[in-house]
């Protein structure tokens, strides 16, 4: 049986602040796109397991360092009372956010059951549901999801969310493996599929930004030529992506599409980028094996 690690196990030996500033200027560039960089000629599939429980270590350190609590909801109830926010605030709750998807994605990346933890996973997305709201005007959404995120920053959810966070059962190599696999294969799924509608973009986007907050991790832990490509390449996927899909959520929410049937088709472009790192990975594990 995998041995659990607890807070005081996770907690030990933290990070330097160097490397959590690399870490988190990786994240805030996640979508930018780069045309230029292309991918390492060999794809490392193999991880040992130490180098797993440290990227995940470094995504929680990255959250547990400041009290978001506190700033959340002095945030969404300005939000409730206004319906947006300025400049300023906006970036922190953009902060905010960013640091929460990097330790969800941690979560399903490196612990041995792949998943999202529940209240994270719950509270993650009312975020992002209420700063896609705030962004477009939406007031009455705003409204709506401002409420639903200050009942999740109660004390009984953040109790049970620090409890997930503070837990890990991590994945073997073999397991991350499997995974990494597993990913690759849902990409070439819906990449053939007649049709993709804006839930399964958007379900695609979400295997690119989970690869990158690996790369990303691996890049601020261990930097190589290798883990800064990979990072690079699939953060331009991302921001390609993240564009397209603002534009869904916009006008999901202005009723003129429907997000779970009509189609959205991707362009030359990333179609083309998605296939070169679908055609990499596999030739990377059949060449491994």
């Amino acid at each position: 049986m995998t041995t659990v690690l607890t807070r005081e196990v996770l907690d030990a030996a933290p990070f330097p602040r160097a490397v959590l500033d690399a870490f988190f200027h990786e994240i805030l560039i996640d979508d930018e796109v780069d045309e230029t960089t292309e991918l390492p000629e060999r794809i490392t599939l193999d991880y040992d397991r130490s180098i797993l429980i440290d990227a995940y270590r470094l995504s929680r350190q990255l959250w547990t360092e400041t009290d978001h609590r506190q700033m959340l909801i002095e945030l969404v109830d300005r939000l409730r009372r206004t319906g947006d926010l300025d400049g300023e605030d906006r970036l922190r709750f953009k902060y905010a956010r960013a640091k929460l998807k990097q330790l969800r994605f941690a979560c399903a990346l490196l612990g041995a059951d792949h998943r999202y933890p529940t209240i994270m996973d719950h509270f993650t997305v009312a975020l992002g549901q209420l700063q896609d709201a705030y962004r477009v005007g939406a007031r009455g959404r705003v409204a709506r999801r401002a409420l639903l995120c200050r009942a999740l920053l109660t004390p009984v959810p953040q109790a049970l969310f620090r409890r997930e966070h503070d837990r890990l059962r991590p994945s073997t190599g073999d397991g991350f493996r499997a995974y990494l696999a597993s990913e690759i294969d849902a990409v070439k799924t819906m990449l053939i599929a007649p049709t993709l509608t804006g839930a399964d973009f958007h379900a695609l986007r979400k295997i690119f930004s989970r690869l990158v907050a690996f790369y990303n991790a691996v890049l601020a832990l261990h930097p190589s030529p290798e883990a800064y490509l990979m990072s690079r390449f699939l953060a331009a996927i991302n921001g390609l992506m993240g564009a397209e899909h603002d534009r869904l959520v916009e006008r999901k929410i202005a009723g003129q599409q429907d997000y779970h049937r009509d189609a959205v088709d991707l362009s030359p472009d990333l179609c083309g980028r998605i296939g070169r790192l679908v055609d990499r990975f596999v030739q990377t594990d059949r060449l491994s094996r």
